[in-house]
């Protein structure tokens, strides 16, 4: 469920448009976690912080982008007078100002004795993930206890960031993976890589899911959101 300061991201389960199909993973592979679309296929999900062009809700005259003398509007997390659209941002809303990116979900294990999981978040454009920068982890491949049957599994990641504007995306994060009777937590750890980002197209996040073996599993995301913190 989305906070009453998430601005941008989606958090609904199913197979329309924009909500998250449960996925199902049976190779080894690293494989970008993925939402659904129009046509009922799933494609690999990037979730980018809104920038100006962008109008969500807005009605003509009342848009942030088209009016610069409404100053700062993304800073308010309620609703503005008059039913007013809240969710409009420019291309300098994210500098010099901390936010947060977070995805949680569950799943179930293919069974297998050597089973783990693995998460990754990463900052990037790239669907084959050469150019993207990991920036928040489950950490060590998590091993998924079993005995002789599939196991459910949840996990979440959360990376707060602040960006200079012009060169450097910093934090820290911190995550947890639980399957079985075992979890495991990552308590707060710097950014293992510091991304060059340049512009706001930059603020381009995904998120991964690695299998020990592959044994076939299903991955069901419940929210992959952008807060203002």
């Amino acid at each position: 469920m989305s906070n009453l300061n998430s601005v941008y991201g989606f958090a609904a389960t199913g197979t329309a448009r924009n909500q998250w199909p449960l996925q199902t993973v049976a190779a080894t592979a690293e494989t970008i976690l993925q939402i659904s679309t129009d046509s009922g296929t799933n494609t690999n999900y990037f979730l980018v912080a809104p920038s100006g062009g962008q109008i969500f809700g807005a009605t003509t005259g009342v848009d942030y982008n088209g009016n610069p003398a409404i100053t700062d509007r993304s800073n308010y997390m309620t609703g503005l007078p008059s039913g007013e659209s809240n969710d409009q941002f420019n291309s300098s809303s994210w500098v010099g100002r901390k936010f947060r990116v977070r995805i949680a979900g569950t799943g179930t294990a293919g069974q297998n004795a050597a089973q783990t999981i693995l998460f990754n978040l990463y900052q990037g454009t790239s669907a084959t993930l050469g150019s993207d920068k990991i920036i928040g982890t489950t950490g060590a491949a998590f091993a998924i206890a079993q005995s002789g049957s599939n196991v459910a599994f949840s996990f979440w990641i959360e990376a707060d960031l602040i960006w200079d504007g012009s060169a450097l995306l910093s934090g820290s994060y911190t995550a947890n993976v639980s399957g079985g009777t075992t979890s495991q937590i990552k308590t707060v750890t710097v950014l293992p890589n510091l991304p060059a980002v340049t512009t706001t197209a930059g603020l381009s996040f995904l998120a991964t899911i690695t299998l020990g073996n592959a044994a076939s599993s299903t991955v069901q995301v419940s929210e992959f959101l952008i807060d203002r913190v």
